[in-house]
């Protein structure tokens, strides 16, 4: 297991999350509602739907990869913790609290 992520840390990232996607909400729900009508904002719609797609696939890779290692571990006889699950939890959600924050720091900028 690569890097060690405490539940403590895991929760404070999701926190944060929280708030960047709070942010992101707020600049995009003009782009939400009028989402059924043609607009100029397709472009933004388009990356909505194509960022997750990417970050939920990256996060099942990450989430697989980081149970392989668990249990190889476990197979070695060296018996997981729950930082084993929390390693795991915090791999999956990596991809999305990136694109999350990312988001929230672009849309705040552009506007």
């Amino acid at each position: 297991m690569a890097q060690k992520t405490s539940p403590i840390q895991l929760a404070a990232d999701l926190g944060a999350a929280v708030i960047h996607t709070g942010i992101t909400l707020w600049w995009r729900w003009p782009s939400l509602l009028m989402s059924g009508l043609p607009s100029r904002d397709s472009a933004e719609l388009a990356r909505m739907v194509s960022e997750k797609s990417a970050a939920v696939t990256t996060g099942m890779i990450a989430a697989q990869t980081e149970a392989m290692k668990v249990t190889a571990a476990a197979l070695a006889g060296k018996m997981p913790d729950h930082a084993a699950t929390t390693a795991i939890a915090a791999a999956a959600l990596k991809p999305a609290l990136r694109t999350v924050k990312a988001n929230a720091t672009r849309l705040r900028r552009k506007r």
